[in-house]
């Protein structure tokens, strides 16, 4: 396993989730009122984004202190 296979995995979540949401899309009613069955992907995809760039960020910065300190 590579070092960053993590925050892949997370960033290909982020990607599959919000293509999810487009894919899936959004419909008006007769009332006027947004139907957006998929709506729960548009905050995981963001959740999933944000743990990715956070465990990069993680494991980058612990390599780069265990290099200066060997």
């Amino acid at each position: 396993m590579g070092k960053y296979s993590i925050s892949g995995l997370f960033f290909i979540a982020s990607i599959f989730l919000f293509a999810i949401a487009t894919l899936i899309g959004s419909h008006l009613d007769a009332n006027g009122l947004l139907i957006e069955p998929a709506f729960f992907c548009i905050p995981l995809g963001y959740l999933a984004l944000l743990i990715s760039f956070l465990t990069a960020l993680y494991d980058f910065t612990k390599e780069k202190i265990f290099k200066n300190s060997q």
